[in-house]
């Protein structure tokens, strides 16, 4: 019988596989309806489909293959692996940013407090090698760009951001 444990961690590995491949959460989404609904060899031939429609994504659909030909005779397993992986999808999606987040956040906080002001948090957002950073700042009565620029040159001194395009945007509350 295979365990529950060992359907999580290839519903892991298949959400990493999709994440760094490209390929989208509502794919993924639609290939676990399908395995509910239809046969294995449909949803076989969806997949190849896509990969043949030169969808984003293609190493997360090649994964998608070698579970349905895995789990050929054991549907039930592959809709749970699926299940694992959708769950799992946008904690994958989102986990550079936090790294970020809490690397960056007390440098932020740091320089926006050394001018005086007050801090009210700084939320990042990373698309492929474009990382925006929204700063709040209560009570700001300065030059935004100056702030901004101030707060990019810190970051890109770590390691972490240094290679990263960064658009930094200051909002007063």
């Amino acid at each position: 019988m295979i365990e529950e444990k060992s359907l999580k961690l290839e519903g892991e590995e298949l959400a990493k596989i999709a994440v760094d491949s490209g390929m989208g959460a509502k794919q993924l989404r639609t290939i676990r309806k399908l395995v509910k609904t239809r046969p294995l060899a449909y949803v076989e031939a969806f997949v190849q489909m896509q990969i043949g429609r030169g969808v984003s994504g293609r190493a997360g659909f090649i994964k998608v293959l070698e579970l349905i030909r895995k789990y050929e005779d054991g549907k039930v397993f592959l809709e749970k692996v699926l299940t694992y992986a959708v769950m799992l999808y946008d904690y994958y999606e989102k986990e550079p940013t936090r790294r970020l987040e809490s690397i960056g956040e007390p440098i932020v906080k740091r320089i926006v407090e050394g001018h005086g002001f007050v801090f009210n948090k700084a939320t990042m957002r990373l698309q492929g090698r474009i990382l925006e950073i929204n700063v709040k700042v209560d009570r700001f009565h300065g030059n935004p760009k100056a702030l901004a620029m101030e707060i990019e040159k810190a970051l890109r001194g770590k390691e972490e951001f240094s290679n990263l395009n960064m658009k930094v945007w200051i909002e007063s509350q």
